[in-house]
């Protein structure tokens, strides 16, 4: 997944909870990756405490966020401890490397 600009609550409603629920039923392994590259301005009211609370009750096998942001890394690095799965950040310029650890 890729966010640009400045994802909102609909963005999270519209696209991200759906998209997660579908491979929720499909896959008993999730692997994700979520890229918020240089053109991501950041998150709306409300979108960032749903799309971490949905992350903190989800299981899933690797999960890899790429942002050059350090408040969202630094967030991940405190609450992966609390996720049910294997987190891992990256800044941008590493894309390949977090495609490749997600992909393992």
């Amino acid at each position: 997944m890729r966010a640009a600009g400045l994802f909102t609550i609909e963005d999270y409603s519209a696209i991200i909870e759906p998209e997660l629920e579908r491979l929720k039923s499909t896959h008993q392994q999730l692997r994700l990756l979520l890229l918020l590259g240089a053109d991501f301005t950041g998150f709306g009211e409300g979108a960032w405490g749903d799309l971490t609370d949905e992350i903190r009750h989800t299981h899933f096998h690797r999960g890899a966020v790429i942002t050059d942001d350090g408040f969202i890394r630094t967030s991940l690095n405190v609450l992966k401890w609390t996720l049910h799965g294997h987190v891992r950040t990256f800044q941008n310029f590493e894309y390949g490397k977090a495609l490749h650890w997600v992909s393992r």
